[in-house]
């Protein structure tokens, strides 16, 4: 009985243990392909192999670009970026259902830095609504321009009064991605209305041997034709040296750029005063900036400045601080909103030396200027000024009038005065400011630097070296920096060598090239004068060389500004300018 019941124990774990192994066999048997399904599952890929859609990005997804009128055009910037390594190419064919007029196609390519795409839209005028009150019926004929570096896809197509949304389908690498543009297209008033750009006009400062000129741009918003007139305010002659005590106005604009888009420069009579750092766009000639963290630096002798913005929404990330002292950010904004634009950073500061830093992190914002306040201001004097045309009938066409400063009987000092515009639209003042130098103030020549994406080129008459810039497809970039004219003691004569084997283009103050190799070299003139030493007031002028391709770089900017560290490496010393 004992060993019946021994062979029953035995029987059950021997039945157990089979059991075990055959269903460990049996899950096996299942987990194993499974394992081997996923290991060996192919990668999520593109079309033959290519990385996918996350790699790409286009910032915004949506540009708004606002509210859209005969006097007012929308603009803003587009991004775009890839993290695959490589060239990247993109395209894009503008909105759906709209007109392409010459290039069907707009594209470009990525390596290293994002692209960037300039978004414009402007109602055309050549064709109006005939009523204001039938807006459901009405259209007009709208432009959306596309530009990247020199190259431009311009769309139109007729759109109804009202709010937009239009699609727009970019390739990148044949990966689709579409963003969107939005904007309101307004009706015009009917009555008429002056609209003047500026509003401040910076007549900078001016030698008293030279006349100084520019230009303001004047439209109607209304439909109905509009007339107009400008004239200096009459005031006797005790009125004319008063002390105005209004301060002295930096405009940011460069005017005779009004209507060109592209990368903003700073003029030249602010190149001592004002430095920006990130990215910065024209919006009618002013500074813009959109993505990224962007700073305007103003460095002015007063005890208090006042910021001028042309664009600004209606909550955003900018930073105000006036000798690192920030100002409350809460009340910022609410400030802007009340005075269209106008802030008053600092009043009452002991009068010397101070700094205004901005800082904007992805706020779209448009600066016009600083006024700078404590600097005693007198009156322009009767006749100093002219304005040509100072009359005229506007329909829907667009005036350019010519501001012209005489110095010749103006003491140094600064001056301020209006530009009264009588119209049957009401009367609009714009303010006129300018700085009249001493004789003895070093006289400059502003020096232009070109880049054609090799070399880079300067010049301080761009006209005479227009074939040059042409033939070699050179894009203006900006004043660079500026020279002396010559026999300005203290300095040398600048010259300029050409190498046709390498397109490179090579200055120094030597006639020799101060000992560099200039073999292969061809003279060929003096762009302006250099000082071989520290002056008063300037500043080194430095220079970069890439041995690889033979090219110089020469900049103000003691970190090289946008150039290549890896390629470019520092070679000394130039000279010294303003």
């Amino acid at each position: 009985m004992l060993r019946t019941r021994n062979y029953v124990i035995l029987f059950i774990s021997l039945l157990a243990i089979f059991l075990s192994a055959g269903v460990s066999q049996i899950i096996f048997a299942q987990e194993k392909p499974q394992s081997a399904a996923k290991q060996s599952s192919p990668k999520p890929a593109g079309k033959e192999g290519k990385v996918p859609g996350p790699l790409f990005s286009i910032m915004p997804q949506e540009i708004k670009l606002g509210l859209v009128s005969l006097d007012r055009q929308g603009e803003g910037i587009i991004t775009i970026s890839s993290a695959k390594p490589g060239v990247v190419h993109w395209s894009t064919q503008g909105p759906e259902g709209w007109t392409k007029l010459q290039e069907q196609l707009l594209s470009g390519i990525l390596e290293k830095e994002p692209g960037l795409v300039r978004v414009s839209i402007k109602m055309l005028d050549h064709e109006l609504p005939s009523s204001p009150f039938h807006k459901d019926e009405q259209a007009v004929d709208v432009e959306m321009k596309f530009e990247s570096g020199d190259s431009r896809l311009v769309c139109v197509k007729k759109v109804s009064i009202g709010t937009h949304r239009e699609t727009i389908k970019f390739i990148l690498d044949q990966e689709p991605i579409t963003v969107y543009a939005s904007f309101n297209l307004s009706y015009i008033q009917k009555s008429p209305g002056v609209n003047l750009i500026p509003l401040r006009l910076d007549l900078g400062s001016v030698l008293p041997d030279k006349t100084v000129t520019k230009k303001i741009i004047l439209n109607n918003i209304g439909k109905e034709t509009l007339n107009w007139s400008v004239a200096m305010p009459r005031r006797d002659d005790k009125n004319i040296s008063g002390d105005l005590k209004r301060g002295r106005f930096l405009s940011f604009v460069d005017i005779e750029d009004t209507l060109e888009s592209g990368f903003y420069t700073i003029p030249a009579h602010l190149k001592d005063n004002v430095k920006l750092t990130g990215k910065w766009m024209k919006v009618q000639g002013y500074p813009s900036c959109e993505k990224g963290e962007n700073e305007i630096r103003v460095n002015f002798n007063g005890s208090g400045v006042i910021l001028y913005l042309l664009r600004f929404p209606g909550k955003g990330n900018l930073t105000v601080s006036i000798d690192n002292q920030t100002l409350d950010k809460l009340e910022l904004f609410e400030e802007l909103g009340q005075n269209n634009g106008e802030l008053l950073v600092a009043e009452g500061l002991e009068y010397g030396a101070h700094v205004l830093t901005i800082t904007s992190r992805d706020t779209n914002m448009v600066f016009e200027g600083v006024k700078i306040l404590g600097v005693s201001t007198a009156f322009l004097p009767p006749n100093s000024i002219k304005i040509f045309p100072n009359s005229g009938v506007v329909t829907r066409q667009t005036n350019y009038l010519t501001v012209s400063l005489n110095p010749r009987q103006l003491s140094p000092g600064y001056y301020a005065d209006d530009l009264l515009f009588t119209t049957n639209g009401g009367q609009v003042v714009v303010e006129v400011f300018a700085e009249i130098l001493s004789e003895n103030v070093p006289k400059v020549i502003d020096v232009y630097r070109y880049y054609n994406g090799r070399d880079y080129f300067f010049t301080a008459d761009p006209q005479a070296d227009t074939q040059k810039l042409a033939q070699d497809r050179y894009i203006k970039e900006g004043i660079a920096f500026r020279l002396f004219k010559p026999d300005t003691p203290g300095t040398k004569v600048f010259y300029r060598w050409y190498n046709p084997q390498k397109k490179s283009y090579f200055y120094h103050y030597s006639e020799t090239g101060g000992g560099n190799d200039l073999r292969g070299y061809v003279f060929e003139k003096a762009i302006g004068n250099i000082a071989t030493s520290k002056l008063t007031n300037t500043r080194e002028l430095y220079r970069w060389y890439n041995a690889k391709t033979g090219h110089y770089f020469y900049s103000i900017d003691p970190q090289g500004e946008k150039i290549n560290k890896k390629a470019y490496r520092f070679d000394g010393i130039a000279g010294y300018v303003k």
